[in-house]
């Protein structure tokens, strides 16, 4: 069994009025979250905090995500990620992909421990 790694996915970019910093604040501490509860994660969000993070092609940055979704074990989706274009590709992706997605921190939570999934 592949060791646990939970891609974290949803809306970064401001919109339905969020701002950029909103979407990786949020993101940010669901990633803090998981950290603190041994359970390992991915957070594209953090990415948005790098000096000219959006001067990158957006299909670039949706490759880098999906490279990063092959190495994933599950996808906890965020509050508002249907308002997301991206994180609906990543759940659509996932789903093909056979990765397990997850609409709550405590709904996977309670799966990793049911199935002692390895973190």
């Amino acid at each position: 069994m592949k060791p646990c790694l939970v891609y974290l996915s949803g809306p970064i970019k401001a919109a339905h009025g969020y701002s950029v910093d909103d979407n990786v604040r949020e993101a940010g501490q669901t990633f803090l979250d998981l950290t603190r509860r041994g359970i390992p994660s991915f957070c594209p969000h953090l990415g948005a905090l790098v000096p000219g993070a959006f001067d990158v092609p957006y299909e670039t940055w949706m490759a880098y995500d999906f490279a990063v979704l092959d190495r994933c074990t599950h996808v906890l989706m965020l509050p508002r990620w249907e308002t997301s274009a991206g994180a609906k590709r990543e759940k659509d992706y996932a789903f093909l992909r056979g990765i397990q997605t997850f609409y709550s921190l405590d709904e996977l939570e309670a799966y990793l421990e049911r199935t002692r999934a390895v973190v």
